[in-house]
């Protein structure tokens, strides 16, 4: 049975952070040397920085086994004790057969042994960096260090939980000019019978492996070219680095049975560019496209995760939509995405929506100037999550949330509107509106709304939107977490056509709205915890949130 979310000792945990580049992990890993303390330290002054709760590290092959059977079980043991010593949690990355689908991080002894560990060829007969998915030897090879890597974590993590997660390989398939191995047994692999699994998909599935056959006759039996045409050579490949993936990690799950995933070189949901494998995105990964043959294949894995680094929200927001299929046991889990003011805002889509059980950006000592301090530009990131820390107790199960709700403001957008069990809910991106008169406080920790630009309504990519999160616990009762925002609640609309005076006038709707509660908080061991409460000129003008405000408790009154 797979793992649904993300927990420590049992217990479930809400992962924000972020993964280290490539090469932090050497440092990282290492003691002595006073360049490399620097560096590591580096690293996690970044993710606390940025607000993370977790650090994702690679475990690079090639530092764990320089020698064939000689495993570096210190390298782990340094890792897993620095994150430790920094107060933080852990996923830990397997870099083996693939890393941005090539063989940077294999052994040397790998490398150069191209007769034992052979490579994927092309058509006329060029070697690629890249190891071949058809190989034996490369699967078990690597499954073999794998599986050393797990005991020694189990053994060193087990019992204390510092470690979440294992992600097994980065981003894999061939980035290379080809979109199978064309190696005698690549080429076997490709003219063989397609398994029943995939023809039985082929069959159900409404996406493009059904349209592929469906294209080439829906033939009930064949070899690939003649079932799915020329998307036969990339779901050939696809099959064979998923089952490669998966052999690995059911090796691995036998020895420690923690949350391993793997994840995605995205190919833009098929809607940019050339759309070729190989070339744009490295052939046979789980992208959207052949991502329903991977979950067919991968019974072993609790999550296909995309890496997101689009810049069209609505494009990000798709990409949610394709990867997270809870329905069928596949949670939505964010590794990799952007240090952008997009990429802040939308995963308050993942939260809300998709119900993300984790989100981390990459590279994340890039957030930091060369001062040590926190660059303008990540501070979107840092905002968002400290408002997913503070609510990070009612986005786990067992929270006793009855719906939650998720809004981020678009390009010129100054409000959204919602229904909400019987009321109506306007949501403000731009203050409280032009037609409201008077002076319009936030408290004076944050001072007036009238003095700047706070919500000024943006126009630029670049710059940081509204956006939020607020959850039902029953009919009146609500938190929320947000930034740059103002809610405004009416009552229950009336079904005869009239419309109540107090809906009117937009500041005597305001303040007909009766709480019977509205304090700001935060939670301990699961119990809101009160640290102000608000009235007066604080609670006449909608209910206001910002990312530093913590959670926002209120109950309307009827």
């Amino acid at each position: 049975m797979r793992h649904s979310y993300l927990s420590v000792l049992g217990k479930p945990f809400f992962s924000i952070g972020g993964q280290v580049h490539n090469s932090s992990a050497y440092p990282i890993g290492r003691k002595g040397n006073p360049q490399y303390e620097e560096d590591s330290e580096r690293s996690f002054e970044s993710v606390k920085a940025i607000g993370g709760n977790t650090i994702a590290v690679p475990i690079c092959w090639d530092a764990f086994e320089p020698e064939e059977g000689a495993y570096n079980a210190g390298y782990v043991h340094t890792v897993i004790d620095n994150i430790r010593r920094h107060g933080l949690h852990g996923t830990l990355l397997w870099f083996g057969t693939w890393k941005n689908g090539q063989m940077e991080y294999t052994p040397s002894w790998v490398k150069k042994d191209r007769e034992r560990f052979p490579r994927v060829l092309c058509k006329d007969g060029t070697q690629t960096t890249v190891l071949s998915p058809h190989s034996r030897r490369n699967l078990e090879q690597d499954a073999k260090a794998f599986r050393a890597f797990m005991e020694i974590l189990r053994e060193y993590d087990g019992k204390q939980g510092t470690i979440l997660a294992v992600q097994v390989e980065n981003e894999p398939g061939f980035y290379a000019p080809t979109r199978r191995d064309f190696s005698g047994a690549g080429t076997e692999a490709f003219q063989a019978q397609v398994p029943e699994e995939i023809r039985q998909l082929a069959r159900t599935d409404c996406g493009a492996i059904h349209q592929s056959w469906v294209k080439n006759g829906s033939r009930e039996q064949g070899n690939w070219k003649e079932m799915f045409g020329a998307f036969g050579a990339e779901l050939c490949s696809a099959w064979a680095v998923a089952r490669y993936i998966d052999e690995i990690a059911a090796g691995g799950k036998e020895i420690y049975d923690i949350f391993m995933y793997t994840n995605v070189w995205m190919d833009r949901n098929s809607d940019y560019g050339w759309n070729l494998a190989g070339l744009e995105y490295p052939c046979g990964g789980a992208v959207s496209k052949s991502l329903p043959l991977w979950h067919c294949a991968c019974g072993h894995l609790d999550a296909v995760c995309p890496d997101i680094y689009e810049q069209n929200p609505d494009a990000v927001r798709k990409a949610y939509g394709i990867y997270e299929k809870e329905e069928q046991g596949w949670p939505l889990y964010v590794p990799e995405s952007g240090l952008t003011s997009v990429n802040a805002a939308c995963m308050f889509d993942a939260v809300g929506r998709h119900n993300a059980i984790g989100y981390h950006v990459f590279g994340i000592e890039s957030c930091l100037d060369s001062d040590g301090k926190l660059k303008e530009s990540a501070e979107p990131v840092m905002h968002s999550f400290a408002m997913l820390t503070a609510a990070s107790g009612l986005l786990l199960p067992g929270s006793g949330v009855q719906e939650r709700y998720s809004f981020f403001q678009s390009m010129g957008q100054d409000s959204a509107f919602m229904e909400i069990g019987r009321r109506r809910c306007r949501i403000s991106y731009a203050g409280v509106g032009a037609d409201y008169a008077g002076w319009v406080p936030f408290d004076y920790h944050h001072g007036k709304e009238s003095g700047g630009d706070a919500f000024r309504v943006p126009v630029s990519l670049n710059e940081e939107t509204a956006r939020g999160l607020l959850f039902r616990m029953s009919e009146d009762e609500f938190y929320l977490v947000g930034h740059k925002v103002r809610l405004f609640f009416t009552g229950e609309e009336p079904d005869d056509g009239s419309i109540p005076l107090s809906w009117m006038n937009g500041q005597h709707l305001a303040h007909s709205m009766e709480f019977l509660c509205l304090e700001e908080g935060h939670f301990e061991e699961g119990k809101f915890v009160t640290d102000r409460v608000r009235s007066g000129d604080e609670a006449r003008h909608g209910i206001w949130a910002q990312y530093d405000c913590g959670v926002v408790h209120f109950i309307l009154g009827k």
